[in-house]
């Protein structure tokens, strides 16, 4: 195998996958690295016996992670996602899944129903105008009021007299003192609509992710989201990691990273760096070669401490999007014995299809034991995203955390657990029996920036933002950002040996794509 690179990838999350798979198709040389021998890092789809594996290895160092029940039949029939989220049908991430071409690797569905938990029962979200008005829980007065927000916030709201001086003041006052909604209808748009995490999140970031959501819905259907199919995120990156492979892409994975040595041009050795002399040196374990390159990507986990402060640190260019990044999330997977539809309320029953994935969102100090500062998402997932085998069912608990919490994982998701199964009426809930569940913590590194010049050739890229909505949005921006840097790093190489360069397109039409094929996805 020839062991020089144009870049050197460590990582198959989200954002190392988009980068790798942009960079092959703009025809640099690629070899990609994980440690892991799965694609999707912390956004990786596995199997429950995977799934074990993963445990286990994880409580080598981390006794916090815990694990309930057996592994059961036909445990390779379920995908679980690491990391689940859902994909806004306008926005970064689907631009690029069309325009790469990885929609045709994979299988989508729109989101169902989305339903927030209020007294104790649960109330569906309007996803329309229609719905709106059709709903029985609000007062013609509430809904008039309503859809005057929605007009605002579908708008140019930038330089609207209401939102002046308002920018900065949490969302939820803003909606009582402005637009005179009610505490439960401004609770639903707040967590529900807007998406917002924490109870003092800013009024101007969540108004424009509102707007961003409000004109994604109509795209594919009613739902402003789609959710991917065998566990979403991961099954996603694989599909980038495939696209970069076809395109002359190397891959190991399994390996550990034992040693990154880089080149210092002020060396008497190296008195001038050019473009055919390596940066970087990598050695792998249990691998025979040294690989080398002129650009190497990291994630900010994998990159070791000698070089983490050298390296120049890619951040997320979307502040209108900006919620509080959390410090850390509490994650629980739980597998059920018997199908996921969540009940209906009475009062707004049938307006949606029914469908097994849904998004149960739990706002702040809403459930008895629980978070007064976190609001608490559940996605569930079923045979309907082939992430489950028929009768059976998957719900995902994220809560986001602002600091290191001293409580595990467990104790703080335990009574969203207990409380979404006692949502089913209670000849169901004889049927919904836990098979297993997990629950572990995902913390999220972060990378110093560099004080002084950081080392040419050198990026490293943040932990994908755990945001269910807006997630996969950021890792979509991150990486493009990520490709234009080393893009004009390596091309600026070039333009000093007198050669001709262009300027690199982040997703180069595909010669092998007829027209209007790349606007397809499968259903």
């Amino acid at each position: 195998m020839d062991n020089h690179f144009d870049v050197i990838v460590l990582g198959t999350g989200l954002i190392e996958s988009i980068t790798a798979a942009a960079l092959s198709k703009a025809g640099f040389k690629v070899a990609h690295i994980d440690p892991n021998p799965y694609y999707g890092a912390d956004q990786a789809s596995l199997s429950l016996d995977e799934l074990v594996q993963w445990v286990n290895h994880r409580k080598e160092h981390d006794r916090s992670v815990t694990h309930y029940g057996e592994v059961p039949p036909h445990a390779r029939q379920y995908s679980v996602s690491l990391g689940p989220s859902v994909i806004p049908s306008i926005g970064p991430f689907i631009s690029s899944l069309i325009a790469s071409g990885v929609s045709r690797y994979g299988s989508f569905k729109l989101l169902g129903r989305v339903v927030i938990y209020d007294g104790g029962m649960l109330k569906d979200v309007p996803q329309s105008k229609d719905d709106i008005f059709q709903s029985k829980a609000m007062s013609l007065l509430e809904k008039r009021r309503v859809t005057r927000f929605l007009m605002f916030a579908a708008g140019d709201f930038e330089n609207n007299k209401e939102l002046h001086g308002q920018e900065n003041s949490p969302l939820l006052d803003f909606l009582h003192r402005i637009f005179l909604l009610s505490e439960a209808t401004a609770r639903a748009i707040t967590y529900a609509l807007g998406y917002c995490y924490f109870i003092a999140e800013k009024t101007l970031p969540a108004l424009h992710r509102i707007r961003a959501y409000l004109k994604a819905s109509g795209r594919y259907g009613p739902s402003s989201f789609l959710v991917g199919y065998y566990g979403g995120s991961g099954e996603i990156a694989q599909g980038f990691c495939r696209a970069a492979a076809v395109r002359g892409g190397v891959y190991i994975l399994g390996r550990s990273v034992t040693s990154i040595s880089s080149v210092d041009p002020a060396e008497p050795e190296n008195p001038v760096l050019t473009s055919d002399l390596p940066r970087f040196t990598i050695e792998v374990d249990d691998f025979p070669d040294r690989l080398h390159c002129r650009c190497l990507i990291s994630s900010t986990s994998l990159l070791p401490g000698h070089l983490s402060t050298l390296a120049d640190v890619i951040r997320p260019s979307i502040s209108s999007y900006g919620s509080p990044r959390p410090f850390a999330v509490a994650r629980c997977i739980a597998v059920v014995d018997g199908p996921i539809t969540l009940p209906w309320d009475i009062e707004d029953s049938g307006t949606s299809e029914v469908s097994d994935s849904s998004l149960l969102v739990f706002p702040p100090g809403s459930l008895h034991g629980g978070s007064a500062i976190s609001a608490v998402h559940v996605m569930t997932a079923g045979p309907g995203t082939m992430s489950a085998p028929s009768g059976k069912g998957i719900l995902y608990i994220s809560m986001p955390l602002l600091t290191n919490s001293v409580h595990s994982a467990e104790i703080l998701l335990r009574p969203y657990l207990t409380a979404v199964l006692l949502l089913f009426p209670a000849e169901q809930q004889q049927q919904k029996t836990l098979i297993c569940s997990t629950f572990y913590m995902q913390e999220l590194n972060s990378c110093t920036a560099s004080t002084s010049d950081p080392l040419v050739g050198l990026l490293a890229v943040p932990s994908s933002s755990p945001h269910i909505t807006q997630g996969v949005d950021e890792a979509a921006i991150v990486a493009e950002a990520t490709f234009r840097k080393a893009a004009y790093s390596l091309n600026r190489e070039i333009k000093e040996m007198n050669q001709e360069s262009e300027q690199t397109v982040f997703w180069p039409v595909l010669a092998e794509m007829e027209e209007g094929e790349g606007n397809d996805m499968h259903w």
